[in-house]
């Protein structure tokens, strides 16, 4: 304010030279009362410049307290932003945590089921042994019987041949000796029909235990077919669970990129002065329900060699025409290759290649044309 009035001083002073006759020598002054309502005039101006100024300085301070609560503001709905963005990331880690907590209680439940039907076979297994022991007695009892059987036949035989040689050789014994072969055929028929019942009796039970052996044999194989069938859902259950782990790191490993991003972003708008909704930012990616199918198709997806092309291309305007070489040595040195590169490992390879970028603001830009450039490769492989 001071030199305000100190410029304004001067320029009243230069007016009143200009406007006041070049005193001639030799003339006095004799209108002093005209000088003096002059300097009074002159006063009031500029106690009106001094009002002026003041009110000017009331609207400057007043216009700087508007964009300051402007800014204040602004940096408010900003912050709240960032914490919805926060509360969004935290509830997407739950869900993920929950999906995997009832993926490991389905697991361990197949898990059990199995095992209870390991121990159900192995006690069919036990019950099957121990039928093919009893099996195997009842044979060994069957052979017993059939020797004894021809024993008693070839007896039978022996002692026929014997009663000829008697009935030859004593012809008053005749009477006695037919007596006593009645008697004997009549055992023997008892013997025969005893023999003949014990064999259907064994037949019967051999068909029976046949019957139960074919039974159980049926059953083992229908239980074989269900371990296998089992088996292979266990290893489609697993081959799911760890592309469905898979996908959720390449997922995480996207948001921690946005979120880096996003928070270097944000720290730098006072410098440049520039507003950026989080709404339109790139790197905000939502990542839509996929049915099992598109899932393994997009996991088992590896990346088209166009996208290191187009890579090497946006690396190029920051280090220069050796960018693509340097793109092929880093995937040579992940062991992988331009034309097989499996989209798992593409964070990594963000990683590595941001290293090389020294300036902070280029390295935050290519990273954010990375993260678009990869979201759109995917949305075009789920189509």
């Amino acid at each position: 304010m001071g030199k305000v009035y100190e410029s304004l001083k001067e320029a009243v002073k230069l007016q009143r030279n200009k406007n006041e006759p070049a005193a001639l020598p030799g003339v006095k002054h004799t209108h002093a009362s005209s000088l003096d309502e002059e300097l009074n005039e002159l006063a009031q101006r500029i106690s009106g410049l001094k009002a002026a100024v003041k009110n000017r300085e009331d609207e400057i301070r007043k216009e700087t307290q508007q964009v300051i609560q402007t800014l204040s503001e602004d940096f408010v709905v900003l912050e709240t932003k960032l914490k919805d963005a926060e509360e969004t990331v935290r509830r997407k880690e739950s869900v993920i945590q929950q999906t995997e907590e009832k993926l490991t209680a389905e697991i361990q439940a197949l898990q059990h089921e199995l095992n209870t039907k390991k121990e159900t076979l192995q006690s069919r297994d036990d019950e099957i042994n121990d039928l093919k022991s009893k099996v195997d007695l009842l044979l060994k009892q069957a052979k017993e019987w059939e020797i004894a059987i021809n024993q008693a036949k070839a007896d039978t035989a022996t002692a026929t041949h014997r009663a000829e040689q008697l009935s030859e050789t004593f012809n008053t014994k005749i009477a006695a000796l037919e007596a006593q072969m009645r008697e004997t055929r009549e055992l023997v028929h008892d013997k025969e029909a005893t023999i003949q019942m014990l064999e259907q009796k064994l037949a019967a039970e051999i068909k029976d235990f046949e019957n139960q052996l074919s039974n159980k044999e049926t059953l083992l194989a229908g239980r074989d077919a269900e371990i296998n069938d089992l088996k292979s859902k266990l290893q489609a259950l697993t081959g799911k669970i760890q592309e469905m782990s898979s996908f959720l790191k390449q997922a995480e490993a996207l948001a921690a990129i946005a979120g880096q991003n996003g928070s270097t972003f944000a720290a730098s708008e006072p410098l440049n002065k520039v507003k950026e909704k989080p709404a339109d930012s790139p790197f905000k990616i939502e990542l839509a329900p996929v049915t099992s199918n598109e899932h393994m198709n997009v996991v088992q997806q590896t990346v088209p060699p166009d996208f290191f092309d187009l890579m090497s291309q946006e690396l190029a305007v920051i280090t220069g025409p050796q960018a693509k070489m340097m793109v092929r040595e880093h995937i040579a040195a992940l062991g992988e290759s331009m034309e097989k590169f499996p989209e798992s490992r593409l964070a990594e390879l963000l990683d590595i290649l941001s290293a090389e970028i020294v300036n902070e603001p280029l390295r935050i830009s290519f990273r954010k044309w990375f993260v678009k450039q990869h979201v759109r490769e995917r949305a075009n492989l789920v189509r």
